[in-house]
């Protein structure tokens, strides 16, 4: 009778019925967790490095542009209050970017897990806890083990404590190892996404997780082979996916998206395994060990041990690791994204962790185009001297083989010779619409250069000039197609030119076809106004 009556008066207090609190299951109330493993299908959508250039390669230890990845899991949900972790997310999730749906009654609360297993997060979860050490002796091979505990971090030298007292970690000269006796709560071996809910009854969801993830890039990659006669090339494109997460996407309906959408910088903190530090003082305890032994084990007392490499030495190491998808003839397929062009890859692919990946976006033949020598440079230098770049020009039109988006990348140049390919050069472009013209600089010719100097000048209050010359060698042995632009200080103009000028982008052009082993000379004069 008197429980009753408090359940009454607690029910009156809060405004409800008794009925309803003391009928509420208790599960209702329980807090339980469920780990979904992974995904049954992944979609990775990504996005370039909004501030890179066409003209720079990506940089495979600092990726810098994003991916938009959506999983769909399926999930057994008990009733009651749920913490509900997915593990196997991207190690550079934007936690704050993602959206859960396909919950029963919404999400409560979202966490990014920051604690990834490591040899540091595995020892700093026992401090004061009971472990076994494992020492082996070099010299018998005798096993021995017995208990201590952890009394310090990770961070600056491990002390435990044993039967013995209080001893500094790997300085006893002998081969020691810390046996755990289990893995501290809290702690995954992958990058996990936690979200909290509240379910009224047991159920079987399907729920997607999308989100945003740093850690991401990709470029076209252009392959020009120019015919032996030199008119015409034929342009063969890839789409490069670069992944520097330490997370792979198995199966991944996949996409790439050209043009620069506003996005801006996001500062998170990834999640990654520390290393243990350890650090010995010699004492008198280790007179018995032979100096040898004991240096050999102060150079090692500083160790890198981890589970989980960083993304940016995983890629490192793996740089040169490629895959290649286009013996098929899988080719990407453009769709337009409104003011951007989507690339998608037509079957499921692997994004793998820490690689790049390529397929085949088109091929292209019989291309017109010119090879130009060019430079810009300041007309009133007193003494210069240097070499022409080579750039190749084309029109991105129908009429011409083309007529297609271009995406930004890299280009590289071949040759045919004499039934072989031959490297010309390489440079890279920004993105190009159906009908722009495209301009690839792929070097510096070595054959055909300027010389610019001042043959007289005038310097005083009434009147100041300089007259200049500047001369084009072709040393060569066909003609070279040669594109120069001017430009000078505000207060100065240039007048009185040898030849035939035009204007380009503002500044005064000379065009001329310099034969082969032929010169050409341009004289004009600089007037201070």
């Amino acid at each position: 009778m008197i429980v009753r009556a408090l359940i009454a008066f607690i029910a009156s207090t809060l405004a409800l019925p008794a009925t309803a609190q003391s009928d509420l299951p208790a599960t209702q109330w329980a807090r339980q967790t469920v780990t979904s493993d992974g995904p049954s299908s992944v979609s990775v959508t990504v996005y370039r490095d909004p501030w890179r250039s066409g003209d720079n390669g990506m940089i495979l230890k600092y990726l810098r542009g994003y991916a938009l990845i959506t999983e769909q899991r399926t999930i057994s949900l008990p009733a009651g209050e749920v913490d509900l972790r997915f593990e196997g997310v991207a190690g550079g999730i934007i936690p704050q970017s993602a959206i859960v749906t396909g919950l029963p009654n919404g999400v409560m609360e979202k966490n990014r897990d920051a604690a990834l297993l490591s040899p540091s997060a595995l020892l700093n979860g026992h401090i004061g806890r009971s472990v076994s050490i494992r020492r082996t002796s070099a010299a018998t091979g005798r096993v021995t083990e017995y208990d201590a505990q952890i009394r310090t971090d990770a961070s600056g030298g491990v002390i435990v404590q044993t039967a013995e007292g209080f001893e500094a970690l790997r300085c006893t000269g002998l081969n020691e190892a810390i046996i755990y006796p289990a893995i501290p709560d809290g702690l995954s071996a992958k990058p996990t996404l936690s979200v909290k809910s509240r379910v009224s009854v047991p159920t079987r969801a399907t729920v997607t997780l999308s989100y945003l993830a740093t850690g991401f890039d990709w470029q076209a990659n252009y392959v020009a082979t120019v015919s032996a006669d030199g008119q015409s090339m034929n342009l063969f494109s890839w789409v490069t996916l670069a992944n520097g997460d330490e997370t792979s996407f198995v199966n991944a309906q996949t996409q790439a998206v050209a043009g620069q959408p506003n996005k801006g910088r996001d500062s998170i903190v990834r999640a990654i395994g520390n290393a243990i530090s350890l650090r010995c003082w010699p004492q008198a305890t280790t007179s018995d060990i032979s100096v040898k032994r004991f240096e050999r084990a102060r150079a090692e007392s500083r160790f890198s041990g981890r589970v989980l490499a960083s993304p940016a030495a995983m890629m490192e190491a793996q740089s040169d690791v490629v895959t290649v998808s286009g013996a098929k003839r899988v080719q990407a397929q453009q769709e337009e994204l409104g003011d951007l062009k989507l690339y998608r890859i037509p079957v499921p692919v692997t994004v793998a962790s820490q690689s790049q990946k390529q397929i085949a976006m088109f091929e292209k033949g019989a291309i017109p185009f010119e090879q130009i020598h060019e430079a810009e440079i300041y007309a009133k230098s007193y003494v210069e001297s240097n070499t022409l770049a080579k750039t190749l020009r084309f029109q991105n039109k129908k009429r011409d083989g083309l007529g297609l988006a271009l995406p930004a990348g890299k280009l590289v140049a071949f040759k045919k010779m004499s039934g072989e390919k031959l490297l010309l050069g390489e440079g890279g472009l920004d993105d190009k619409a159906i009908g722009e013209e495209v301009e690839v600089t792929i070097g510096q010719s070595p054959l055909v250069r300027y010389q610019l100097k001042s043959v007289a000048e005038v310097d005083n209050d009434s009147k100041s000039h300089a007259d200049m010359e500047l001369k084009i060698t072709n040393a060569s042995r066909s003609d070279a197609q040669v594109e120069i632009l001017l430009f000078h200080q505000d207060d100065h103009k240039l007048k009185s030119f040898s030849r035939k000028i035009g204007r380009k982008n503002g500044k005064h052009f000379w065009k001329v076809v310099i034969p082969a082993n032929s010169e050409r000379v341009l004289r004009y004069r600089v007037v201070r106004r």
